[in-house]
């Protein structure tokens, strides 16, 4: 848990090369571990990109902690903007 820092993410698809506004962002996939094909930005409207981010990492702050940047190839998702429900079942 903690803030993504970047401003935003670039992303080479079909379309060209597109920067998306973190704000904007609900999801980021990263290729790694191999599964993906491509890396994926999902929107918060629901709108998927597909192709090749352009950042060697992510910079985040953790909650309580230092800021950091963390390199793609240790990274599989991002989610931007989701809270932890404290009020959720747990699981078992």
């Amino acid at each position: 848990m903690g803030r993504v820092l970047d401003r935003a993410f670039d992303i080479q698809s079909d379309f060209g090369a597109i920067e998306i506004v973190t704000e904007r962002i609900a999801w980021i996939h990263f290729r790694n571990p191999p599964q993906m094909p491509d890396d994926e930005i999902w929107l918060g409207n629901g709108d998927r990109l597909s192709g090749a981010i352009q950042q060697d990492g992510v910079t985040f702050q953790p909650e309580g902690g230092r800021r950091m940047r963390i390199p793609r190839e240790r990274i599989h998702t991002v989610l931007i903007g989701q809270g932890l429900d404290q009020q959720a079942p747990a699981l078992r």
